[in-house]
């Protein structure tokens, strides 16, 4: 793979762009200090694009396409990273995580909501559990949720291998509520309605489609 070569008229950013740097500090994740900037960014953006196909074509596998396109831009030289490159490839740089979490924010991705709607349903789920307000309904919908956040979450970053970007992920979205409570959650789930209730961060003309968990028809 050659970077000169590579289509990327599609992307949100152009990596080749003089101002890359200066375009992409008005985040704040990006305004942050490591080595190698310019690649480390270039790097993001090639792999993490959502208009990456020609590159998740040419490398299907997952750990490869990372390798090949560190190779291309140059921040991967020889047969051997450095360790602070390798931090980045396997998710060990939080600075780093944290701009691929927000460079994928920009893409006002549906699936970033879904999941943030998703941990928010989990996470009361699993508290009236432990509370003691359990049922079979609730087990049931507690184990549909954690396969479609599994789900969500691989859709969102393209691969299995990404633990430590997805602690980042949840975390980043912690904070956002939306006030459902879990026992409407339950119920909800069970009389096959949206324990949503229809919430969509689009305009009011934007109709989503109705929710669905793995092995939904």
């Amino acid at each position: 793979m050659e970077f000169s070569k590579i289509n990327y008229s599609k992307f949100l950013f152009d990596p080749s762009d003089s101002d890359l740097l200066v375009k992409l500090s008005r985040h704040k994740e990006f305004a942050a200090k490591v080595p190698n900037k310019r690649k480390v960014v270039q790097y993001i953006i090639l792999m993490y694009d959502k208009n990456n196909e020609e590159i998740r074509a040419e490398y299907p596998f997952y750990p490869q396409r990372k390798l090949e396109i560190a190779k291309c831009i140059g921040l991967v030289e020889g047969k051997k990273a450095t360790k602070a490159v390798e931090d980045i490839l396997i998710g060990k740089s939080k600075e780093v995580n944290d701009m691929i979490i927000r460079y994928l924010v920009l893409f006002d991705d549906p699936d970033l909501v879904m999941l943030a709607a998703y941990q928010e349903i989990f996470t009361n789920l699993n508290k009236a559990s432990f509370a003691g307000e359990t049922s079979k309904e609730i087990i049931a919908s507690i184990e549909k949720l954690n396969d479609s956040i599994k789900e969500v979450t691989e859709r969102i970053f393209g691969g299995k291998d990404e633990t430590e970007l997805r602690q980042e992920l949840y975390k980043s979205i912690e904070e956002q509520s939306l006030g459902i409570r879990p026992e409407e959650v339950a119920e909800a789930l069970q009389s096959g309605k949206d324990p949503l209730k229809g919430f969509t961060p689009y305009q009011s003309e934007y109709l989503p489609e109705s929710i669905r968990f793995l092995g939904d028809k």
